[in-house]
């Protein structure tokens, strides 16, 4: 899931100064290498920080000693500015490929220039970059299961109630994460493949699987890029996995009849759920996970519950769910 960051300014009052086009020619006269026409832009207190930061000085000197970008194509989306009477902010996000010359690099980032109005002229004050998309998302996954706090270890209680009856077959444990519940149902006799894109996460589970001598198979990758198969398993998890719409849809066609379906994730706030203090939550709305698997699966429980979620430690409302397919 990609992050950008929003910065709510004070009064709204209309300014003719249009923020977007002029921070995206700012990138373009960058990319160009004009040196002129980018100090024209930057205040006196101007800092770009990209990582570290730079002040005004610093900036012209690494663009002089450039030349050039290396960026030869830059895709916007997800763009909003904000505007008081003196100051505007964009943010955007940013698909960047490169040249080709000094590498054929693709970025993925977000965009912040603040802007601030002094006797009457337009200076951008701060430009922030930072790395988004796919890559942004594994490396904070990889950070989270390094440090290994601040989520349940134990395998997901509803996983356990759900198959302490049923027998073992192939099973496909959607965003494994460090294994928890995908060791669980290996050592239940279940033939287990978890696919993630957290590098960190699939080296535990499998540190974990050679020390107990359990067999797992791992997948790493975008699960938006993962092949589900069709009629491929007789159990698919999706616990704490989030809501992914074109996820579930795969999942439908993937999992065997006489499969079951287990998912466990927050409640939708928007739609009639609590939240806990995080905030508003993005997750299923009540009688959602019904609607989209009830044409082809026996739904077997499907509750909104006030519990303490795997993934955190107040409580939260939160969306339990199990289906067997017809």
């Amino acid at each position: 899931m990609r992050a950008v960051i929003f910065i709510v300014l004070a009064s709204c009052a209309p300014v003719t100064f249009d923020v977007t086009a002029r921070s995206h020619a700012v990138l373009d006269a960058y990319d160009r290498g004009d040196v002129d026409a980018i100090a024209n832009e930057l205040a006196p207190g101007f800092v770009q920080f990209e990582g570290s930061p730079h002040d005004r000085d610093e900036t012209l000197a690494r663009l002089r000693a450039a030349k050039l970008s290396h960026i030869a194509k830059r895709t916007f989306s997800h763009e909003h500015a904000y505007k008081t009477d003196d100051d505007a902010v964009y943010v955007g996000q940013a698909a960047e490929r490169g040249d080709g010359n000094r590498g054929s690099y693709i970025y993925d980032g977000d965009y912040m220039f603040a802007w601030h109005r002094e006797h009457g002229r337009w200076k951008l004050a701060l430009w922030t970059w930072r790395a988004a998309g796919e890559i942004a998302e594994r490396d904070t996954w990889n950070e989270i299961f390094e440090h290994d706090v601040g989520f349940e270890h134990a395998p997901n209680k509803l996983l356990v109630d759900s198959v302490a009856n049923v027998t073992p077959g192939e099973a496909l444990d959607v965003a494994m994460g460090q294994g928890r519940n995908a060791l669980y149902l290996a050592s239940r006799g279940w033939h287990v493949t978890g696919v993630d894109w957290s590098s960190e996460g699939i080296d535990h589970a499998q540190a974990e699987a050679k020390q107990h001598h359990l067999a797992l198979e791992t997948v790493q990758t975008d699960i938006s890029r993962f092949d589900f198969g069709v009629a491929k398993w007789d159990l698919v998890t999706m616990i704490y996995a989030g809501n992914d719409k074109a996820w579930l849809a795969k999942i439908k066609d993937a999992i065997k009849p006489g499969g079951f379906f287990v998912a466990e994730y927050f409640h939708d706030a928007k739609h009639g759920g609590a939240t806990n203090v995080s905030g508003d939550l993005d997750g299923f709305a009540t009688g959602e996970l019904a609607a989209i698997f009830g044409d082809s699966f026996e739904i077997l429980r499907d509750e909104v519950v006030d519990d303490v979620p795997d993934w955190a430690t107040d409580r939260a409302s939160l969306v339990r769910f199990v289906a067997r397919k017809r």
